[in-house]
């Protein structure tokens, strides 16, 4: 290949990728025949990518374009025949068309290829039934489902489907494999927020952009771009391979993780792009339409860890700032509510009915805080009645109509600026919504409420608090269960997210006398560390330092848990030789391991789950969270110390794919030593 055709290709796989990313958003804004087109054009540039095929058929069948939908599920066929998803996508299209005996073949020959596709085997099971009773037009399919066959053989049974969970047996390892495109993933990039420039991903002061690039060729740059100025540059992690990829071995997954400061842009749109470049200087791009606004102060949200700000007069890198701040040192007992609220609004802007079976639920809010005030935002429709209840301190009416026309509820803006300062009179608190439907939901941004709360919505996703509480019939699967029950579930549950309430349980049976295998008397003080945790990654790294610095500063004796075989090989001397330390590198018994948490004077431990059982036993506990979830999720509840870091990537929620971690896990590996000694020096 010459230098020129290389130039060429690189640039037309440049506008390829673009016209499928822009066919990916068309079909996610349900856009479909934009979406078609798009992928479409994407063809013209990579006819043989069986994928784009497959998504161009899904868009034209779903328009009713059936025959050309047709042609395009067969040609990803017959470039991967042995793709079990393109025939059940193909048996959808013969479905609808009316084409009932090709489909049962197209979802035959997917569930041979994936004998868990339980999709296929649904439709199987439904058109069994209406071609013929007695199955003989569908045949093959009739009895047991296929996947079950070998079950039944062993188990000499014949199962019934419907008493299985077919889902939850282990697939075939070859059917875990599939097809990685070369691309750029975002995994983090700011959050969907409403604005003045429109819903969309808003970017404050720092934030982290992270994700991978996926290419065969090795990355070596990953700049990003706003409105085509380079404002970054950096090299990626190391490239690592892709275990579940099944056609091309070569691929490697390159993770970033980039802490940039926006609080220097201009506010409002801009559009973000990042590029990842390879080291034949090639380059992958992920772009998308940001907002910029004005950056947040951790001082309003204190226990937020995402939320970090830097000094930009400081010399220091924003990487070296966030690095050299100090660990977070939080009390256990903690509540969602700082404080009650002085000042609650409960909207029920509807009708009368929905008033009355709102009263047993809003004597359930009175009961919760009494001493809050609660104020009515009410509908003439209902207000009346509003007034005869004795729940409400304040009424205010508001006309929030049901426009015919508009086929929803609607406010003019001098309705809405007219009601924000009738309400700005109150210290509200906490706003509650009690209609299930959305459109009320909006009537929040016309209160400075920091607390928000309502019935779950898709659209309406910024609330505090929310809940799901559905009933469902057998048949038609709507509400089986009154109104009334779910609104004084409703308020229940937010007594139960709002409360705070130790939960300590002992155990009487428990014999101290257990510990002297660890060469631990009944009548002495000791202290227990556990290194481990499920996620090896979420392990803190320095338990052996710290034991060494407990030792030196108390007369507690030490028993360090661990599941590292060859941590007794690497123990320094002074734990080695001291005769206070004890090293259990084996399984315990239950009633062993219950006594060391149940009578220790002090735990250490990651967020795992030992630590929560010495919490239940009522231990004095400081426990090491990484920043995967929010340290006040799992955060043990009956007092002690969490500590924590805050970096502008926190709640990643990493699980399966450490490597996109991008930056070795430094909210649990830079906690340091010295840090956790000063929460167990004030803890004892």
């Amino acid at each position: 290949m010459t230098i020129l055709q290389e130039i060429r290709g690189f640039y037309l796989r440049g506008i390829a990728g673009d016209v499928v990313r822009r066919a990916d958003a068309a079909r996610d804004a349900g856009k479909l025949h934009e979406a078609a087109a798009l992928y479409g054009e994407g063809l013209r540039f990579w006819p043989n990518r069986a994928g784009i095929h497959v998504q161009r058929a899904n868009m034209l069948k779903d328009i009713g374009s059936h025959e050309a939908a047709e042609s395009h599920y067969l040609r990803a066929l017959a470039l991967r025949p042995g793709d079990a998803d393109a025939n059940l996508q193909l048996g959808h299209l013969y479905k609808g068309w009316g084409r009932l005996e090709r489909a049962v073949e197209a979802y035959k020959r997917a569930v041979e290829l994936a004998p868990g596709l339980m999709a296929a085997h649904a439709e199987l099971d439904r058109l069994r039934h209406i071609l013929t009773p007695d199955n003989s037009k569908v045949t093959g399919v009739a009895g047991p489902l296929p996947y079950l066959k070998a079950a039944a053989a062993q188990l000499k049974s014949a199962p019934d489907v419907a008493k299985w969970a077919p889902e939850l047996v282990p697939s075939p390892p070859e059917q875990l494999l599939h097809p990685h495109t070369e691309g750029v993933e975002m995994r983090s990039l700011g959050r969907r927020e409403r604005t003045d420039w429109g819903v969309a991903k808003v970017l404050r002061g720092v934030e982290a952009l992270r994700g991978f690039s996926i290419a065969c060729v090795p990355v070596v740059d990953i700049q990003v771009y706003l409105d085509d100025q380079l404002i970054y540059r950096g090299s990626p992690r190391v490239g690592v391979p892709l275990p579940d990829e099944r056609d091309n071995p070569s691929l490697r997954k390159y993770a970033f993780n980039i802490w940039f400061d926006f609080s220097g842009i201009v506010q409002g749109r801009h559009m973000l792009e990042i590029r990842a470049i390879d080291a034949r200087h090639r380059s992958q791009t992920f772009s998308h339409a940001i907002v910029v606004a004005a950056p947040l102060s951790e001082e309003d949200f204190p226990s937020s860890d995402q939320l970090v700000n830097v000094d930009p007069a400081d010399a220091r890198t924003i990487d070296e700032q966030i690095d050299a701040r100090p660990t977070n040192i939080r009390l256990g007992r903690r509540a969602l509510l700082e404080k009650p609220p002085r000042a609650i609004l409960v909207l029920r802007t509807d009708q009368l009915g929905d008033m009355v079976v709102s009263v047993p639920a809003l004597r359930v809010l009175r009961d919760t805080f009494p001493d809050a005030r609660i104020i009515g935002l009410l509908s003439p429709a209902n207000a009346e009645l509003g007034a005869t209840l004795g729940l409400f301190d304040d009424i205010v009416i508001t006309d929030f109509p049901d426009d015919r026309m508009q086929k929803r509820r609607v406010m003019t803006m001098e309705a809405q600026l007219a009601l924000r300062e009738r309400l700005s009179v109150y210290p509200i608190d906490m706003a509650i919504d009690m209609s299930e439907v959305s459109s009320s939901r909006l009537l929040f941004n016309l209160t400075d409420a920091p607390f928000r709360y309502g019935f779950r919505h898709p659209l309406e996703p910024n609330l505090t608090l929310d809940i799901e509480g559905n009933s469902h019939d057998r048949m038609n699967y709507h509400e089986v269960v009154p109104h009334t029950n779910k609104l004084v579930g409703m308020m229940a549950w937010l007594g139960a997210m709002t409360r705070s309430e130790p939960n300590v349980v002992r155990r009487d049976d428990l014999d101290a006398g257990l510990l002297e295998r660890f060469g631990i008397s009944k009548d002495e003080r000791f202290a227990v560390m556990h290194d481990g945790a499920r996620l090896a990654f979420s392990r803190w790294p320095h338990y052996q330092r710290l034991a060494a610095m407990v030792l030196a500063e108390t007369d507690l004796k030490l028993v360090l848990l661990t599941d590292d075989p060859t941590m007794r090989a690497t123990l320094s001397a002074d734990l080695k030789e001291s005769d206070r330390f004890h090293l259990i590198d084996g399984r315990l018994k239950f009633d062993e391991f219950d006594a060391l948490v149940s009578f220790c004077r002090l735990f250490v431990g990651n967020d795992s789950g030992p630590k929560h059982l010495a919490s239940l036993r009522g231990a004095p506990i400081v426990s090491l969270h990484m920043a995967r979830n929010n340290w006040n999720e799992w955060g043990q509840e009956n007092g002690g110390y969490i500590l924590s870091r805050k970096l502008p990537c926190a709640g990643c929620l990493i699980n399966q794919n450490p490597e996109e971690c991008g930056r070795d896990f430094v909210c649990i590996r830079n906690i340091k030593p010295e840090e956790v000694m000063e929460a167990v020096r004030r803890l004892l």
